[in-house]
């Protein structure tokens, strides 16, 4: 007696071998991914190293000694100020407001165009330390003016 399969056996034959041929194929494609070895060093990938390095400084200007660095630090001292404030960090957003402000001054000692912005964001500061201090509710809407006024600093500084 010759068994012939009907489309039923050969469907559910067929779906047999699915799992294991995926199971195949990921640890093909994994293990090609780790077997790379790393790329020889001369002196062509030293100039894509420097290339590389001014395109990640381009990346980063909060590491940059220039105004906008400047402003980026504040921005990132005054979020920061804000979740130590979430979490109830009193300390912590306190010292990061005083970053912020020495940020500020430093923005301020390079004669920036937007002196009169950035001296407003600096008595903000002023004002919003001692409400941290205070641990009062005053201090979360001080820290949110912050974030405003340097939001608007940065529009102005960096669309133009």
């Amino acid at each position: 007696m010759v068994h012939i399969p009907n489309a039923f056996n050969v469907k559910l034959m067929i779906l047999k071998w699915v799992p294991g041929f995926l199971f195949v194929l990921t640890l093909v494609l994994f293990s090609d991914g780790c077997s790379k070895a790393p790329a020889a060093k001369d002196k062509s990938t030293t100039a894509g190293n420097a290339n590389q390095q001014d395109q990640s400084a381009a990346a980063a200007p909060h590491l940059q000694p220039t105004l906008r660095g400047d402003i980026e630090r504040t921005s990132l001292a005054i979020s920061m100020a804000r979740d130590a404030l979430k979490l109830k960090k009193w300390d912590d957003a306190v010292s990061q407001l005083q970053a912020a402000r020495k940020e500020v001054d430093a923005a301020l000692s390079r004669q920036p165009r937007l002196r009169e912005e950035l001296e407003a964001l600096r008595s903000a500061i002023d004002r919003a330390i001692p409400a941290v201090e205070g641990r009062g509710k005053e201090s979360e809407i001080r820290v949110a003016e912050l974030q405003t006024r340097i939001g608007a600093i940065k529009v102005n500084t960096f669309a133009q």
